[in-house]
């Protein structure tokens, strides 16, 4: 029996994870398209001053891959990143990576009954054109960097956290940053000591609390290391312990959550009363509620911003003039740097890849003049044997997403199974079950910490919620391990 061809887009935590399940349920050995030069990709390319992961790491790991030699209970990008590359090698994910590869577009081709893929090679002036059968969309939401408009108007040196200069010397310089999300958290920490003078700008000061960072002893690394069901028991728990706490997000009214808001505020409060910053209570107390935005975890982040060298500014930006920021309170200040810690392009969920379906829909031009809607977070009406990894629906506020990503992967592969099964070239959701199941994601909202007022990534355009799955990720599990592929979807020989 032939078996289906398969690409996969993107070589980060999804990429890797599909490459593995793929060959281990279906023997399939599937060619992976990376637009750099190395696997990885957000924690490749990602690579700041402070940069590490705000989920403990032997769950934000993979289930088929579990690291008994962790440094700390939050992992800093280069270890996480040569984990990744690891795996990587063991399964032999590099010797079928394209790499240095941009998929442009994807389109279907009823005819064929596959996808046709236009790469994007580097250094090579035509497109090379390949056709799959199943595609596996792994390029991630946190890929485009989000630069706005009015910064491009500054004549110093500008730096995106999501591509750091490490070539620039911030020693003694004035520095501003944009922004106060997780990356500004661990970024401030990591330089204030260095610059002469920074300025944090952050319209909107985010919830921070304690990280508890500890490292783990070599004793402890022998035992995960010789006793791996230890090792499991361990991660068991911390995935437990993150899913115990869920209703910190999921019941805005819940005891839970006004415990999560006051431990909050009593670690922001005696930390400023401790370094004798009381006037900074009004700048960096939050006023929406915790967890509407992602909470930052960090032991230096308040402290750092206490320090003589750093003036802190919650008024908008007014102007920007040659190296100069005016605020509309009238603050002026001349700045050799400017650092932009203002995340990333979501809302299309696609980044710069190009999807057309049948009769040539364009999926991003869907995604952008309405709600992205999705069945069970995985697969799209119109959009035949494409699976969607991390895409609307399925990020999270308290839990690991590569587990989400891994039952997502293992959904798209039991479609596959059954197409294979029934000799079904191609398959695809029935519009009214992803209607149903869009509807129902949206009422799931309802009375959740993200739905309680703030601005956030987590939204559109229109301020509805696309980004994340509203519910635990035992849920998330439950919903998945069925489908009623007779009635939910449309099929094709």
């Amino acid at each position: 029996m032939t078996l289906p061809t398969v690409a996969i887009i993107g070589s980060g935590f999804s990429g890797i994870a599909a490459f593995y399940h793929l060959q281990k349920e279906l023997k399939i050995t599937a060619q992976l398209f990376e637009a750099t030069t190395e696997i990885g990709g957000t924690w490749s390319y990602n690579t700041y001053p402070g940069c590490a992961c705000d989920v403990k790491s032997h769950l934000y790991s993979f289930s088929f891959e579990m690291n008994p030699d962790w440094s700390e209970n939050y992992s800093p990008q280069k270890e996480i990143h040569e984990y990744m590359k690891t795996v990587a090698r063991k399964y032999k994910v590099y010797e079928h990576t394209q790499f240095e590869t941009e998929v442009v577009r994807t389109s279907w081709i009823e005819e064929k009954k596959q996808w046709e893929l236009e790469l994007k090679v580097q250094g090579e002036e035509k497109n090379q054109i390949k056709y799959f059968d199943f595609i596996f969309s792994c390029v991630g939401v946190l890929r485009v960097p989000h630069v706005p408009k009015e910064f491009q108007a500054f004549e110093g040196k500008v730096i995106h956290s999501a591509y750091w200069d490490s070539t620039y010397d911030l020693s003694n310089k004035r520095v501003g940053i944009i922004g106060s999300g997780t990356s500004a958290v661990q970024i401030i920490p990591n330089i204030v000591n260095k610059v002469g003078h920074l300025y944090s700008y952050q319209r909107t000061p985010t919830w921070v609390n304690k990280k508890n960072n500890g490292k783990y002893s070599r004793l402890m690394k022998l035992i995960f290391r010789y006793v791996p069901f230890i090792l499991y028991i361990y991660r068991c728990f911390i995935y437990l312990r993150n899913e115990a706490f869920f209703p910190v997000w999921g019941n805005v009214n819940s005891l839970l959550a006004k415990l999560a808001r006051k431990a909050n505020e009593d670690y922001i409060l005696s930390t400023l009363k401790s370094k004798g910053r009381e006037d900074l209570i009004p700048k960096l107390m939050p006023r929406f509620e915790v967890g509407c935005k992602r909470i930052g975890i960090s032991d230096d982040y308040i402290p750092s911003l206490c320090s003589p060298n750093v003036s802190i500014t919650n008024s908008p930006i007014k102007s920007i003039k040659g190296n100069t920021i005016t605020t509309e309170d009238g603050e002026e200040n001349g700045l050799d740097a400017l650092i932009l810690a203002t995340g990333f392009d979501v809302t299309g969920f696609l980044g710069h890849l190009q999807v057309y379906g049948k009769g040539n829909v364009s999926l991003n031009e869907l995604w952008d003049k309405d709600l992205a809607k999705t069945y069970k977070t995985v697969t799209i009406h119109g959009f035949p044997n494409f699976f969607l990894m991390l895409g609307p629906g399925s990020v999270l506020g308290h839990n690991s997403v590569v587990t989400m990503a891994e039952l997502q992967i293992l959904a798209g592969i039991k479609q596959m199974k059954y197409q294979i099964k029934h000799n079904i070239k191609s398959m695809d959701p029935k519009n009214s079950s992803q209607e149903k199941f869009s509807q129902e994601l949206q009422k799931g909202f309802k009375g959740t910490t993200w739905a309680s007022g703030c601005r956030s990534w987590y939204l559109n355009q229109k301020g509805e919620i696309q980004a994340l799955w509203p519910w635990s990720v035992t849920r998330f599990w439950w919903m998945l391990r069925s489908t009623n592929y007779r009635r939910d979807y449309n099929s094709s020989n």
